[in-house]
């Protein structure tokens, strides 16, 4: 189908992705695709950032007024890899499950964490050092005083995290639909921009360690930052970007000028905030006052977001029933499609039967999401009248994959083959004893009727 220039248009200001030419390959399409570009960009611009900090850490340097400072050698970032990444994967599957309906998709998930691993971490590197220069401070990194740590470093990280917020949010807002997906995409920039930090910091705990006498048992010190940055304080990056990341929804899903550059602004210097009170009690040397203020912060932070879960399932739910009282769903479909449990039993099962089920089920559990979300922009009135030529494409996807996709949760079974799988089993002995072959007969007897047969229940199929 060929739009004219003011649907196209149209389409472009609601950010309504444009439609799909048929007549291409899935491989043009691929082709044609700006992201795989924008995400090839990506990697290699990363690798160039994470290769240029390997350079400027490797090697030995001499500090005036310090002397020679060692360098971060390979052994002791690949000992600090060990220890950053278990706090990393932690943390990303705690704001993975915040997007329960999953409507961001892996592509901006990874957008987001390699930009806060790699480009965000190497602008905060240079813009940090140069700053603590011009503060005059003195060491083998300005970045590490305790001035441009409370003045400097929280504005540049916040500013370096949150950038990637913001292109996405130009250019995929129509996919940020929540305050839980913008939760998300800015806890994966800041677990990515942590994990790295975490890598230089107790990379620098080893070498300094190793290297100094006055340090004590280097073991020790290097565990006991690990446990400190690692565990105790492993929440700041992703609790002072989750500020920004609310703004930045709140901005997206109002139609208030003002609010839409005010939601974000305040979110952002409220990220700052945290983090400037938050480096500068850490370079006090702290407190367990101090440290339980901050632990019911996060509490709070927790008790926002589930309540956003159910939230977010009440809206689904009601504009499910707009579909249906339309006569364009089902009634069940209220019950499959608002449940995060349902939605993932139906894909396991899914899974087990078969690729192109799953393909057709994950492809109809997307389609029933932007289906959602596109309809609650409309009502919101920050989607125009395109908006009504977008859902009835998916109302044509949804229905064209009824039968081949699983739409129906309830009485679905796994039929897992657990005699295969039965492999730790021991080949049973022939002759005498309790497995022996029965007396009398020459051969195993053949059974009167199949003692399996695979659980029935299938997905239900609409005409």
């Amino acid at each position: 189908m060929t739009m004219v220039a003011p649907e196209r248009r149209a389409r472009s200001l609601s950010g309504i992705p444009p439609v799909i030419d048929p007549s291409l390959s899935r491989r043009q399409r691929l082709l044609r695709n700006r992201w795989l570009w924008i995400g090839v960009a990506l990697a290699l611009f990363s690798a160039a950032a994470l290769w240029h900090m390997y350079l400027l850490v490797h090697p030995d340097r001499v500090v005036e007024g310090v002397g020679a400072v060692p360098g971060l050698n390979n052994d002791a970032l690949l000992q600090a890899f060990r220890f950053a990444w278990p706090t990393a994967v932690v943390w990303l599957l705690v704001f993975l499950a915040l997007d329960r309906f999953g409507s961001v998709g892996w592509t901006l998930r990874w957008f987001a964490f390699v930009w806060g691993a790699c480009i965000a971490t190497w602008i905060s590197m240079h813009v940090n050092t140069w700053a603590g220069e011009l503060l005059s401070v003195t060491g083998a990194d300005p970045s590490a005083g305790a001035r441009p740590a409370v003045f400097v470093a929280p504005f540049v990280e916040e500013a370096a995290k949150a950038t990637v917020l913001f292109w996405l949010a130009i250019g995929v807002r129509y996919r940020i639909v929540s305050i839980l997906q913008s939760v998300s995409l800015a806890g994966f920039s800041a677990i990515g921009f942590a994990f790295v930090e975490n890598i230089l910091y107790y990379s620098r705990a080893i070498v300094y360690s190793a290297s100094t006498i006055q340090a004590g048992d280097a073991d020790a010190a290097v565990r006991e930052l690990v446990l400190l940055r690692g565990v105790y304080t492993s929440f700041g990056h992703p609790l002072f970007t989750f500020t920004t990341g609310v703004g930045l929804a709140i901005g997206l899903r109002t139609r208030s000028k003002q609010v839409r550059i005010l939601a974000p602004l305040t979110g952002f210097t409220l990220a700052c905030l945290g983090h400037m009170v938050f480096n500068a009690v850490a370079s006090s040397g702290g407190s367990r006052l101090n440290f339980i203020m901050a632990l019911l912060l996060v509490l709070g932070v927790v008790l926002f977001l589930v309540r956003k879960v159910f939230t977010e399932k009440r809206r689904i739910q009601d504009r499910l029933v707009d579909f249906v009282q339309m006569g364009w769903l089902r009634e069940r479909d209220v019950i499959n499609f608002s449940s995060a449990w349902r939605r993932a039993w139906l894909l396991i099962v899914a899974a087990r039967r078969g690729l192109v089920t799953l393909r057709a089920t994950r492809q109809q559990l997307h389609s029933i999401t932007e289906l959602v979300y596109l309809r609650d922009g409309i009502v919101r009135g920050i989607i125009g009248e395109s908006g009504v030529d977008r859902e009835r494409e998916l109302l044509d996807d949804i229905t064209g994959l009824r039968g081949l996709a699983l739409d129906e949760a309830s009485g679905l079974a796994l039929a897992i083959p657990w005699r295969r799988l039965a492999f730790w089993r021991r080949s049973r002995p022939s002759g005498s004893g309790p497995w022996a072959q029965p007396v009398g007969t020459g051969s195993w007897g053949a059974p009167v009727a199949a003692s399996w047969e695979p659980p029935t229940g299938g997905p239900t199929r609409s005409g």
